[in-house]
């Protein structure tokens, strides 16, 4: 009796183990004939359901995929009506024949002309008495910049003043003995023609220390003036009329020194304020010649070698529309280390109405778009970027052959410009007049369909 009880209880327990098991077994067979059932219908529909707007692409791939479409041994794809034709889109434009250019579209900044650009300083220390000229006044070559009081310049001044005496004296001497030549020793004749000497070289290098501090000073100048004269003239040594109009001559100091601008150009620098002391060789003032500026460019390392001297650019600034022209001048024999890139240079002129006057057509640091022209095509075969597809194996265009068909045509494609782009067909065809340029990637789609229906995908 026990055994039998046990067993009954062993089969009731058994019941809902099966039945759980069928069920499963059922929900499987299920999933496995839907699956079936949706492969089925995407084939059938080229995986094209129409579930909302996929894009122009996808409905006309899909409403061919409804039209009746012939495909020839030769690849031609034949529509069987005008109609069918007209519902996919396809257009046809013109081939062009223009001339194309092949650049380079790089960054840039404009900056000074490193031969055009000078930081100026006093070469002795002193005193700040006048400034004359301020930042972003323009100035001429030899303009007073501002006059410095320097102790250093009065005892130049003085020294010179005192060569030239000393060199008067000897020279007298020198004259007197010679007339008595006869009644002294050669020795004394000697020592007075040396000391004559030694006196014209001190006097020579007192003038030299004055023209290093930029004074145009002759000693011939000062030979027929009288002492008072020659301490006038030199008290205001450098100084232009203009800047003493108004001044007493005979109050300057004679310790002024006079900084000049080198070259035609704008103040794009200016520390100085009067009574300030300044120290020598310390930039006060920076002039730039802005007539001539520099374009730099970054080219990637890859397009190095593309770039050569001579190579025509065109650079646009940040925010404006004006475009400037120039060649490129020198290129960097080495790349950035930090940004991986090769510097090039171009050189523009600014037009000289603009550099009298504010409106500055280029601005130092202002950067950028250039472009390197690298190549350019005397005539070229032309197409829309859209016409050109990829069917796998090679470029192709679609032209037209006969009514309502159309056939690939092999092409390499080659300079892009804009939207569209040059390509070179073999000799060996028919020159190509028109090609397919909106619904192109619709017949090439025809052609992947067809390989793979043929088992080639």
């Amino acid at each position: 009796m026990q055994r039998c009880t046990k067993s009954a209880s062993r089969m009731r327990f058994s019941w809902p183990v099966i039945a759980a098991a069928v069920g499963s077994w059922a929900l499987s067979l299920v999933t496995t004939a839907a699956l079936v059932a949706i492969g089925w219908f995407g084939h059938a529909t080229h995986w094209t359901f129409g579930f909302g707007s996929h894009g122009a692409h996808d409905a006309a791939a899909h409403t061919v995929a409804r039209e009746p479409v012939s495909r020839e041994a030769d690849g031609e794809i034949r529509f069987r009506s005008q109609e069918a034709l007209d519902r996919t889109g396809i257009e046809l434009v013109p081939v062009e024949q223009r001339q194309m250019v092949s650049e380079l579209i790089v960054n840039g900044v404009v900056a000074y002309d490193e031969r055009r650009i000078a930081q100026l300083s006093t070469r002795v220390p002193g005193s700040i008495w006048r400034v004359e000229k301020h930042l972003g006044d323009h100035v001429r070559k030899g303009d007073v910049l501002l006059v410095i009081d320097s102790q250093d310049v009065g005892q130049l001044k003085a020294d010179f003043l005192n060569a030239l005496v000393v060199h008067e004296s000897r020279r007298e001497q020198l004259a007197i003995l010679e007339e008595v030549k006869s009644a002294v020793m050669g020795r004394q004749l000697r020592e007075a023609k040396a000391a004559l000497r030694e006196a014209r070289n001190h006097l020579v290098n007192a003038e030299q220390a004055l023209v290093n501090l930029g004074f145009e000073v002759v000693i011939a100048d000062y030979e027929p003036l009288d002492d008072d004269a020659r301490a006038a003239r030199i008290r205001t040594l450098g100084l232009p009329q203009p800047l003493m109009a108004g001044l007493s001559g005979d109050r300057l100091s004679s310790n002024l020194l006079p900084l000049y601008a080198p070259f035609d150009g704008v103040v794009v620098g200016r520390e100085a304020v009067v009574g300030e002391v300044v120290e020598a060789a310390k930039p006060i003032f920076e002039v730039a010649d802005i007539s001539s500026m520099l374009l730099v460019l970054s080219v990637s390392k890859e397009d190095a070698g593309k770039v050569a001297i001579g190579q025509p650019v065109r650079f646009r600034p940040d925010g404006s529309t004006e475009e400037f022209t120039s060649t490129i001048a020198w290129i960097s024999t080495e790349v950035n280390e930090a940004t991986r890139t090769l510097e090039v240079r171009a050189e523009v002129r600014n037009h000289s109405d603009r550099v009298a006057s504010a409106a500055v057509g280029l601005r130092a640091n202002t950067f950028g778009s250039g472009r390197i022209e690298i190549d350019r095509r005397g005539t070229a075969v032309v197409v829309p970027k859209r016409s050109v597809q990829w069917d796998g194996r090679r470029w192709v265009v679609f032209v037209p052959s006969g009514a309502a068909a159309f056939v690939p045509r092999a092409v390499r494609p080659r300079v892009e410009q804009g939207d569209v782009v040059e390509i070179v067909v073999a000799a060996d065809g028919p020159p190509l007049t028109h090609v397919v340029a909106a619904g192109s990637h619709v017949l090439k789609s025809q052609i992947l369909l067809e390989r793979m229906e043929r088992g080639e995908l």
